[in-house]
């Protein structure tokens, strides 16, 4: 028998009648939906484990399940892509100065710890390739590979994915991309366990797999009861020269945009699922993200700051956190919010999305180096 068919798993057409279930007389974006599944967490850990190359990940995974005894739950895990969403024609002074949708610098790295609002769901950025998850099973240890090595279930939908896609199992194969033609795909994974806190401060980057295996088994913490945490993946434009182009900016402003949409689009079915209770009162949406791009990609820090707050703002995402790792950023910050403070003159006017462009490509943001990682 196919390993899809061992899998307690919904179809397509299944998941998004459940979404739209879920989100009552909300269901404006649910034609956004490219792709969705529910699959059962412990079938997946079970029947897709994990393939790691790098010895000390998998010696990792190994102390985790032999030693800790972890076994995950048999709680649903809904992995979902989107289809690009259209930039809006215009970018009104209201939405920019709208004190309920705000913004944060954290300087700290995700912790994954839940907001104080009971009636908010916190979703976490994977600075994802093209191809989710790809890179998860060998000696680097970036910011994905240290989501997929912190969250054993991840590794195991990067390898259900690869098998489905080679099943004829009369289902809508799932792709893993999250960009296609230079347009975003973007893929969001709700109620997934975080087993695992390494502590990277030796460890990240190439030196993980230079590090012995005593050093590695020594870093972690492991969760009991494991964080339950839901992931936005999307990729950046990489390895650009001089100033930003108007299409690096647009394809930015775009991919947040979906994702950030996408994020409330599956508020409701999220809260469920991490809740196993429905909510009581109208959700909100908090984005936690960082230097999305800036690593190995080479990305520019204020571009990236500004351009993921005015995505935030149109999507209508109540808050953004930047984590920003150390209060060594000011410098950015600055920057960032002088181009944001002055997109508007003293009228107020709405700004058409290409005048909104070309006031940032104005500001002539400049590509950084990549750091290797």
């Amino acid at each position: 028998m196919a390993v899809y068919y061992k899998l307690g798993i919904k179809s397509f057409s299944e998941s998004k009648d459940r979404i739209i279930r879920n989100n009552q007389n909300n269901n404006q974006f649910i034609d956004t939906i490219e792709n969705a599944n529910f699959i059962n967490g412990y079938d997946l850990f079970t029947y897709s484990p994990a393939r790691y190359q790098d010895q000390n990940k998998k010696a990792l995974l190994d102390d985790v399940i032999q030693n800790k005894r972890y076994i995950p739950s048999r709680q649903d895990i809904l992995i979902a892509r989107f289809y690009p969403k259209p930039l809006p024609n215009y970018y009104t002074y209201e939405q920019h100065s709208d004190i309920s949708k705000t913004y944060a610098f954290i300087p700290n790295t995700f912790d994954y710890i839940p907001s104080d609002e009971v009636n908010a769901i916190d979703w976490h950025m994977n600075f994802a390739n093209y191809d989710i998850f790809s890179y998860y099973h060998g000696s680097l240890l970036a910011q994905d590979e240290l989501q997929v090595l912190e969250c054993p279930q991840l590794a195991c939908l990067r390898e259900y994915l690869l098998q489905q896609s080679n099943q004829n199992n009369g289902d809508k194969p799932f792709s893993t991309r999250v960009m296609e033609n230079n347009l975003p795909y973007p893929i969001l994974i709700s109620n997934t366990e975080r087993a695992i806190d390494l502590n990277t401060a030796n460890l990240y980057g190439n030196s993980f797999s230079n590090s012995s295996k005593s050093t590695v088994l020594k870093s972690y913490k492991y969760l009991n009861p494991s964080q339950i945490i839901n992931i936005v993946a999307i990729e950046a434009p990489k390895y650009g020269q001089g100033s930003y182009t108007i299409q690096q900016i647009e394809y930015i402003l775009q991919a947040c945009l979906t994702a950030y949409s996408a994020a409330k689009t599956l508020a409701n079915t999220t809260y469920i699922l991490n809740k196993q209770k429905s909510a009581k009162m109208p959700l909100k949406t908090y984005i936690h993200t960082g230097w999305f791009g800036c690593g190995a990609y080479g990305g520019n820090r204020a571009i990236m700051i500004v351009l993921q707050i005015l995505a935030a703002k149109m999507a209508g995402i109540e808050k953004i956190i930047f984590h920003t790792v150390t209060d060594n950023c000011q410098q950015e910050i600055q920057n960032a919010e002088t181009c944001l403070k002055n997109l508007f003159d003293n009228d107020h006017k709405p700004l058409s999305i290409n005048e909104l462009i070309t006031k940032i490509v104005n500001e002539h943001f400049q590509w950084g180096f990549s750091n290797g990682t």
